[in-house]
């Protein structure tokens, strides 16, 4: 690629866009990192162009925060992160990891697993039964039956008769 090629790159890219926009409107780093609230290191790296490649959430939340505070439309802005054009020609959609043929093999034995498991709960093997709850245990809560069996023996009366302190006895005084 000629040099001429890349400042043209360069120049376009997200970050000296940015960086361009805040100097026109004479904006300093400090200043927009108070306005922004985003550290001076991310808006320094951001301009020097090291998040051009990488259209991640964080790196667009960046994009659409500093065109906001510079006045700009916050939507063209990150529209034209994900334009930028590679230099093989491609469009840059994130991080591409080579798997090769040993992460193909993993890939195609996870798929085959995940299929085997999907069709073991949907569908029973012959000699296999299903394994059914035979028996329903209920516990009985023991004090409310007590309380039950006391209140079927007693009047309620009666009961609430004896739950009074009788007059008189040590330790119930009337009050004056």
């Amino acid at each position: 690629m000629s040099e001429g090629n890349e400042a043209t790159r360069t120049e376009d890219s997200i970050g000296s866009y940015l960086a361009r926009q805040r100097r026109l409107r004479g904006i300093s780093l400090d200043e927009l990192e108070q306005l922004t609230r985003i550290p001076r290191r991310s808006l320094e790296r951001l301009e020097s162009g090291i998040f051009d490649g990488n259209p991640d959430g964080f790196v667009r939340g960046f994009v659409r925060t500093v065109a906001l505070a510079l006045g700009l439309d916050p939507d063209e802005a990150v529209s034209r992160m994900l334009d930028e054009v590679s230099p093989e020609g491609q469009r840059r959609v994130g991080l591409r990891v080579p798997l090769g043929p040993l992460g193909a093999l993993i890939g195609l034995l996870c798929a085959v697993l995940l299929v085997g498991l999907w069709i073991h709960s949907r569908f029973q093997l012959p000699g296999e039964t299903a394994a059914l709850p035979t028996e329903q245990l209920v516990r009985r809560d023991p004090v409310r039956a007590l309380a039950e069996a006391a209140a079927v023996s007693q009047p309620l009366e009666a009961t609430r008769e004896e739950s009074r302190p009788a007059q008189g006895a040590e330790g119930s005084r009337p009050r004056p």
